[in-house]
């Protein structure tokens, strides 16, 4: 049976970019994992042909080859990927010749987090997906001891919060076997405080493979923001009066200032809802909700409570009716 088409496997255009490709490669594999899908059958083969797919679009030499001479022109990385192990390049000490690995993140600068499958870090999801068949090639003679890797390096970066929810990129000094190396780093958002952002193949040095920087994230506190989720929560003060009469007010988002209309009979605690200015992760946005809180006048005088008095009685209001302890 012919082979399909790599982009149409990924569902993306010829003309896509790389980190086009990327995405589309992160969505699907989320979907069709065997974590998620319990080892469907159909969802494993589709999982085959993602992976198979991604290995040879996502790399540039690979698709170059591919684009001027179709399947014949990476037939060989193709074929292995496909006929052998469909999770080979998730595999830690998998691949080429070369002993590389290929990243959960497919580059720099991107969370672990992003792929949860329903608990445990992802080592421990590869272990025991792969752990019996490593141990059972070895029995055999089929397969080499992985070359001596180098140890992981963690390093802690402080960011605002801004910084989280939107991503950014540092600029850091890094001690790699006593030498102070300046690496950029991109800091995919939506990060939160413990979160582990991998840098392949900066950890420390080997005549095998080299081990990965991990970024641990410290997310500062800020004075008015807070964050549930994806969503981001900020307390607006209003008056008596544009509670009662309605009125529009600047508010913060974390895309700077925005007007927002606060409707008449607004009551103290209301939230009001701006869709997609939250925390941004993968192609998700949270949003951010105005609490509204109502600033009552002070110092009335005799004159202002009996006008107060005869209003309270013109519109009585039973603000419990609905509590649940009556």
């Amino acid at each position: 049976m012919a082979k399909k088409d790599y982009y149409d496997v990924l569902g993306v255009s010829k003309s896509a970019s790389a980190d086009e490709i990327r995405a589309a490669y992160r969505k699907l594999a989320r979907k069709y994992h065997p974590d998620v899908t319990k080892n469907d059958p159909k969802s494993t083969e589709k999982f085959k042909e993602v992976q198979e797919a991604y290995d040879v679009l996502g790399d540039a030499t690979k698709r170059q080859n591919y684009d001027q001479f179709g399947h014949a022109g990476v037939g060989a990385g193709a074929a292995a990927g496909a006929q052998g192990d469909p999770f080979a390049g998730f595999r830690r000490g998998g691949g080429g010749g070369n002993g590389g690995r290929r990243s959960w993140s497919g580059g720099p600068g991107v969370s672990v987090e992003e792929f949860d499958f329903g608990g445990g870090d992802a080592s421990s999801i590869f272990e025991q997906i792969f752990g019996a068949r490593r141990s059972a090639g070895r029995s055999k003679g089929r397969a080499q001891p992985p070359p001596e890797r180098g140890q992981d390096v963690e390093h802690s970066v402080s960011l605002t919060f801004e910084q989280a929810a939107r991503g950014t990129t540092l600029s850091l000094q890094i001690d790699r076997e006593g030498k102070l190396e300046t690496i950029e780093v991109k800091v995919p958002p939506g990060v939160k405080d413990g979160s582990r952002v991998r840098i392949k193949g900066m950890g420390h040095r080997t005549g095998g493979e080299n081990g990965d920087l991990f970024i641990i994230t410290a997310i500062q506190p800020h004075p008015y923001y807070r964050r549930e989720g994806l969503d981001v929560y900020v307390d607006v003060p209003v008056s008596l009066w544009e509670a009662i009469f309605g009125a529009k007010v600047e508010v913060p988002t974390l895309d700077g200032m925005l007007t927002l209309s606060i409707p008449p009979g607004t009551g103290g605690g209301a939230k009001l809802r701006i869709k997609g200015r939250g925390v941004f992760r993968g192609e998700d946005k949270g949003d951010e909700f105005v609490v509204i809180k109502v600033v009552l006048p002070k110092d009335f005088n005799d004159a202002d409570k009996e006008a107060l008095h005869k209003l309270a009685d013109k519109h009585p209001i039973d603000a419990r009716a609905n509590v649940p302890w009556r």
